[in-house]
């Protein structure tokens, strides 16, 4: 009920200084936008040709285990944009989504083909969870408060979002701005742009931001994309905090091209962001776990080996994983 309440009722409007990508009211990309309005949302659904998804996918059964005395960190992907990060000392949660749908109610709405590939009750202690931006596929509002009862993290999030985890009864909460960063123990957090826009509700578009994060863990750095579309801003972020020695990147949700292109990258814009940044190994993830656009479930996988050889990219620098399969790093 507490998802409903909070779409039915709007949150308080912050106000933050004026910026490059905030006008005093709602937040934009200062390289330009094409944000897709109503009529185009009708456009799409009247004219779609989606490819049916299977209702339930079998996952394999990855065993789960912490980070090794010799390993300087791990990465496991358990759903969507849902990665365990573990560094010695620092646990970390991307964009947590555990429940059953997507979706401000829980009857409708994208619905889940498989399970989380690691289970909420199964996590180890997590000591910070870092949102990318508010749409319900990345913003789990009843996972959090879940693991917030269960670890108290601290959460990082976008400005705009702290009254939203605040109001869900999660106290310790820190928004932030583009190139600003967090410090916990030896762990470094920037939040970084993306090219997207943020929503829960009909009336608030834009109100809060959007982003990726760097992780900074001693010399290793960990790039988390969130959600977006390609974009100069993969550059910038090499140029400004350095070559990622491992980048996650959506491949998924991303037809049709004309609808999705500028806030969701297909798999061929994937494999240039990892060019762009510089990655030493790119994971692919947002994709296989909801059915949120017009592609078949295999297409993203298939799409990306199709690309790598395109741009001159070994396979095994842009792999994918599967639900619970952890990469040591």
């Amino acid at each position: 009920m507490l998802n409903l309440f909070v779409f039915l009722f709007p949150l308080m409007v912050f106000s933050y200084p004026k910026s490059d990508h905030y006008d005093g009211e709602k937040f934009f990309l200062p390289w330009g936008d094409d944000l897709k309005g109503f009529w185009s949302l009708v456009k799409w659904k009247a004219t779609a040709s989606t490819v049916p998804w299977p209702s339930q996918v079998p996952i394999k059964n990855h065993p789960f285990r912490p980070l090794a005395p010799s390993e300087a960190s791990s990465v496991t992907w358990i759903n969507h944009a849902t990665f365990l990060l573990q560094f010695p000392g620092v646990t970390v949660l991307t964009d947590p989504v555990f429940s059953e749908r997507v979706s401000p109610v829980s009857f409708a709405g994208p619905k889940r083909v498989h399970g989380p590939g690691l289970a909420l009750d199964s996590l180890p202690p997590v000591d910070v969870v870092i949102i990318s931006h508010n749409h319900y596929d990345h913003l789990d509002l009843e996972a959090l408060k879940l693991i917030d009862a269960r670890f108290h993290p601290l959460f990082l999030v976008p400005l705009g979002d702290e009254e939203l985890l605040k109001r869900a009864g999660i106290q310790t909460v820190k928004a932030l701005d583009w190139w600003e960063d967090v410090r916990v123990k030896d762990v470094r957090f920037v939040f970084a742009p993306a090219q997207h826009w943020s929503s829960r509700k009909f009336w608030d578009k834009n109100k809060s931001l959007w982003g990726s994060y760097v992780i900074e863990s001693g010399a290793r750095k960990i790039y988390f994309a969130g959600d977006t579309g390609y974009g100069p801003h993969f550059r910038d972020i090499k140029s400004r905090l350095g070559t990622p020695d491992l980048a996650l990147l959506p491949i998924g949700a991303y037809k049709p091209r004309w609808f999705m292109k500028y806030y969701h990258m297909d798999p061929e814009e994937a494999v240039r962001a990892h060019l762009d940044l510089g990655a030493k190994l790119s994971v692919g993830m947002h994709f296989g776990t909801f059915q949120l656009t017009d592609e078949g479930i295999d297409e993203p996988v298939r799409d990306l080996k199709l690309a790598l050889p395109k741009h001159r990219v070994p396979e095994e620098a842009f792999v994918v994983l599967d639900p619970g399969q952890s990469l040591p790093l």
